[in-house]
């Protein structure tokens, strides 16, 4: 049995299976719904489709091992980023460096490499754990302020919260300092632009078109990189050591030259971290509170978990370990809605991938929401099935769940961002629920990242039900 569990024998080496062409109906739905058409297109044709829109097309990839092979198996033979046609053969563009430089998550080869391994450090899960308290007190401001009957929009109110604390464990500022209320201007303004990064000439034409909103765009980035810039400055000048991650990265040193960052790769690391994780934590912490509240048997479950481990307290990372189904609950949710939803890459050789021919410079989409809900692996994969998490599927292929990408350019983030994600569930569903607006329909956006639209909800304070066994802190 070869790659993903289906017979490759009669057709090793040959183009892999997919529609003819690219009719104009099916280049409409590629546009308006590429979620459903990429879900169709693995119904109809497998876990390696080939799509054919422009020159060469692309291959669309959702099955486990696959995924495995292009990550971790033969990942030298697959470059992060995509070929447009009008390049030469062997070159490929980042969409998402024009926002973010040559940082870990845009750039490749040896600069990624020595990169990755001079920051890998600053996540170990030992020294990540010692922002868990910014993390739970952040949280729980937000919840406290939240009037009873008050009408959120989730996603905003996620996207504050998640940029506190960027703010306070990256930068080492509270988030009403004037420095972040520079940056929230243009993380706004950014994350507008950075839809464009999905068609990559678009994010080229726009640095040249005199066009309203993309020039606000482009002044709100350049005030951003000008904002981090100030605040390396700032932070050499004071020459004090500090705990946050601009200080590390200001104190890092090459462990075979000794050499440090220079400013230029310091800003564009603190840049991907800023933008990369305030989005896609807040994206994830949306849909989570909208399955909650679609799910009521699963959240008043997680309630009560919380009620008797922390009986209304704040939360600590070493609660986590005691909220089990409060961590299931993230992971069920990046299940279903994974920021990430789809990953680029280009192959850099001639490649055979599950048995299919892959010519060098074609372009392959790694599909995590399809994969993420294939019946093949996740029985009612439609479903918000916390509880799957507590006994895991020995039989489940890794790559059938893979939020965070893999292999050497996994997000560096993850455990960071899983922390996060259960610990600032624990510390605002311990004191507040948040129920429908009804009549509103949530559907989401496959963008950058795959965003809710607005998710309007109403708060409410809990009542406690303590248990003789709710634990003290730790």
């Amino acid at each position: 049995m070869s790659i993903d569990r289906l017979p490759t024998a009669g057709h090793t080496g040959a183009q892999a299976p997919g529609p003819g062409r690219a009719t104009p109906a099916f280049l409409r739905e590629l546009l308006a719904d590429p979620l459903r058409l990429f879900t169709r297109l693995r119904t109809s044709y497998g876990p390696i489709v080939r799509v054919p829109v422009g020159r060469g097309g692309f291959h669309l990839v959702c099955g486990p091992d696959a995924v495995e092979q292009v990550l971790v198996g033969e990942q030298r033979a697959y470059a992060k980023g995509l070929r447009r046609r009008t390049m030469p053969p062997g070159e490929g563009i980042q969409p998402l460096s024009l926002l973010l430089g040559s940082g870990l998550l845009t750039s490749g080869g040896d600069l990624h490499r020595t990169r990755r391994r001079l920051i890998q450090p600053m996540f170990h899960r030992e020294r990540i754990a010692d922002y868990g308290t910014a993390i739970s007190e952040l949280s729980r401001a937000t919840a406290l302020g939240w009037a009873d009957g008050s009408h959120r929009e989730v996603h905003t109110d996620m996207s504050e919260l998640t940029l506190a604390v960027v703010a306070r464990t990256v930068f080492g500022v509270d988030v009403d300092s004037e420095v972040v209320r520079r940056v929230r201007r243009a993380v706004a303004a950014n994350m507008r632009l950075s839809q464009l990064a999905v068609l990559p000439e678009a994010m080229r034409l726009q640095q040249h078109l005199p066009i309203g909103p993309l020039r606000a765009a482009r002044d709100a980035r350049d005030d951003l990189t000008a904002v981090v810039m100030e605040m390396i400055e700032q932070r050499r000048s004071l020459d004090a050591a500090g705990s946050d991650l601009l200080s590390t990265l200001l104190a890092t040193r090459d462990a075979d030259t000794g050499a440090p960052l220079d400013d230029t790769s310091i800003r564009d690391e603190a840049l991907t971290i800023l933008l990369a994780g305030h989005e896609t934590t807040a994206n994830a912490m949306t849909w989570a509170y909208h399955l909650l509240a679609t799910n009521p048997q699963a959240r008043d479950r997680m309630h009560t978990e919380l009620d008797d481990v922390l009986n209304g307290r704040k939360p600590t990372t070493a609660d986590l370990a005691e909220l089990p189904y409060t961590r299931a609950v993230f992971s069920e949710t990046l299940r279903l809605y994974p920021p990430a939803w789809i990953l680029l890459r280009r192959t850099t050789r001639d490649v055979t991938l599950a048995g299919y021919h892959l010519p060098a410079d074609t372009n392959v989409l790694l599909s995590q929401w399809v994969i993420h809900r294939d019946p093949t692996w996740w029985p009612a994969p439609e479903e918000f099935r916390p509880q799957r998490w507590l006994t895991p599927d020995p039989t489940r292929p890794k790559y059938a769940y893979f939020p965070f990408g893999g292999g050497t350019r996994q997000c560096i983030g993850n455990t960071f961002a899983e922390m996060e994600g259960a610990l600032a569930l624990a510390a605002i569903s311990s004191i507040r629920t948040l129920t429908p607006t009804p009549g509103r329909p949530v559907t989401p956006i496959p963008r950058v990242t795959l965003r809710p639209q607005p998710l309007q909800m109403t708060a409410h304070p809990r009542t406690l039900h303590p248990t003789p066994a709710a634990h003290q802190p730790h």
